[in-house]
């Protein structure tokens, strides 16, 4: 009877670690969605936002120390 407490643990156990691998499966840096619900609110999402502002902002650099 111990040994169905042992398989229960590891049950328990095993499946926030698969979720978890499919979540960080080495894809992303993060998960695809943080929850925050902005993207419903204004239509754009907040991760995706952020890294065009700082791609923009950083072609824009470049393009500064090019010219200079």
């Amino acid at each position: 009877m111990a040994w169905y407490g042992w398989l229960f643990l590891i049950a328990v156990l095993a499946v926030p670690a698969v979720i978890c691998g499919i979540l960080y499966d080495g894809k992303n840096d993060s998960t695809p969605c943080i929850g925050c619900g902005e993207c419903i609110r204004t239509g754009e999402c907040v991760l995706v936002k952020n890294r065009q502002k700082a791609k923009k902002a950083a072609a824009k650099y470049k393009k500064e120390q090019d010219a200079s």
